[in-house]
């Protein structure tokens, strides 16, 4: 027979029993509250690698700015058949009218006039032979070393040898870049010349002769000379028209003077007479 374990009686022993029966928890460790660096989070990094992306296809993926070497040339849609093309003269030697174009490739309105208006005229004039052009390219915008303005011009003139000069003119306007930021450089002039169908040979040869790039100064000096300080300009039998004309008018003119001139009178380079607005 066991004994019934006595009751504790004094308060001590009742807290001694208690220990014993639930004996104390471990303290817990403290919670380490210190974060990782806001750098190392998932998000960050993922926001990181996102711009490294966009980065890169800036850099390396992203379309090229018409203009720059690296950009797709735009083909103008004028066609120009060989028997209307002597150098840098454009349609029939027995036309009663005759424009000279002075231009220069840099010029923002040269472009529009070359884009817009030429094609008509080709169409409306040229062909039927009423009228012929002569280009006459100057540099009144070119700035620097390389001179974009002169070392496009030295370049038609050497397409102008192979009877590919409108050729060359065109693609340049059609694909004309920035004024003197560089968009003009020696490879961009290459791919017009390759584009323009030439002898690269040839015109390569004819690019390096110092005497061209004379003849484009010597030409410009002429025209400043003559009161012709701005592009484009067109001397029309003695009638002078400054900037891009309206379209209407200028051709109203052409008719004009090809009902009025022979065609030995208007071969004839004469003074400005009038202009048009």
């Amino acid at each position: 027979m066991t004994r019934a374990p006595t009751k504790p009686t004094s308060r001590r022993e009742r807290r001694a029993l208690a220990r014993q029966d639930h004996p104390a928890e471990r303290p817990r460790k403290a919670r380490n509250t210190s974060r990782d660096p806001i750098w190392r989070s998932p998000l960050a990094l993922v926001s990181a690698a996102a711009v490294i992306v966009v980065v890169v296809f800036i850099v390396f993926g992203a379309p090229a700015i018409r203009g720059t070497p690296a950009a797709e040339l735009t083909i103008p849609p004028t066609v120009y058949s060989p028997d209307l093309v002597d150098g840098e003269v454009l349609g029939s030697a027995s036309a009663p009218v005759v424009i000279e174009l002075f231009s220069d490739f840099q010029c923002p309105a040269c472009r529009m006039f070359v884009t817009e208006q030429l094609p008509r005229l080709l169409a409306d004039f040229v062909r039927p032979g009423v009228l012929r052009i002569e280009g006459k390219d100057i540099d009144v915008l070119g700035q620097g070393q390389p001179d974009e303005s002169l070392e496009l011009g030295a370049g038609a003139r050497c397409a102008a040898e192979q009877d590919r000069y409108w050729q060359f003119h065109d693609l340049v306007f059609w694909n004309q870049g920035r004024e003197n930021r560089g968009d003009h450089d020696a490879a961009f002039i290459a791919r017009i010349a390759d584009q323009a169908e030439l002898d690269r040979t040839t015109w390569d040869a004819c690019l390096a002769r110092a005497e061209v790039r004379q003849a484009i100064r010597d030409q410009t000096a002429s025209a400043l000379a003559a009161g012709i300080t701005s592009t484009p300009t067109l001397r029309i039998n003695g009638t002078v028209a400054v900037g891009v004309p309206d379209y209407d008018r200028l051709a109203a003119l052409i008719g004009q003077l090809a009902a009025s001139a022979s065609p030995a009178a208007s071969q004839a380079s004469s003074p400005a007479a009038s202009t048009v607005p």
